[in-house]
């Protein structure tokens, strides 16, 4: 609290001691005078308030919507009698791996309710980005979608809908990677990495 006292007055003293020197007309580019016997008490309160600019915070300030910056970890796209939901792989899998992480559960759990009254074959296909090796991507995708395949069942049990799993690897972005510079785009890397399970019905 001794800091922020000592710093509250200098704060005071310094407008002050601007306000002294414009009033004494001192220029610029004169020597500096010397203000050493100078007693901040005999400075007068008006002086000091005089000396105090009013600054309106709201010109500085800047409106972001954040919603422009927040990705969605999960889609439905509905065409026809067709509903495809699509699943950020990185919601469901850590970088490189294609075991399902502790958080996929709940958000497979939830689709595997949506299978339960569906009619025909449900198709899980997992995509990669594109930095790597074509083939590794491939298999990557394609582990990555059996391993949601697999969770779906357990949900499902025994009566469940058959469930068809393929990986596709980078050959089916949905966006472009890259801007027109060349420059990597994270952000649309992050949306091809993606697990898309398409059903017929509810």
């Amino acid at each position: 609290m001794r800091g922020g006292g000592a710093a509250r007055r200098a704060l005071t003293v310094v407008p002050a001691l601007a306000l002294v020197a414009a009033l004494s007309g001192t220029a610029a580019a004169e020597t500096p005078p010397d203000f050493s016997d100078l007693n901040p008490n005999d400075i007068s309160r008006s002086a000091v308030e005089d000396s105090v600019s009013d600054i309106n915070p709201s010109e500085f300030v800047t409106g972001i919507d954040p919603s422009g910056f927040v990705e969605e970890l999960e889609q439905e796209e509905v065409e026809g009698s067709t509903t495809t939901v699509t699943i950020s792989a990185d919601v469901l899998f850590e970088f490189d791996e294609a075991t399902l992480n502790k958080g996929a559960e709940k958000q497979l759990t939830s689709v595997a309710e949506r299978l339960k009254n569906v009619t025909g074959t449900v198709e899980v296909v997992g995509h990669s980005d594109g930095i790597g090796d074509d083939d590794y991507n491939k298999k990557l995708s394609e582990d990555r979608a059996k391993a949601v395949k697999k969770a779906l069942e357990d949900e499902l049990g025994s009566d469940g809908p058959d469930i068809e799993a393929t990986g596709k690897g980078s050959s089916d972005p949905v966006a472009e990677e890259t801007d027109d510079d060349g420059n990597d785009m994270p952000s649309a890397r992050a949306k091809n990495r993606r697990v898309e399970i398409s059903f017929e019905g509810s």
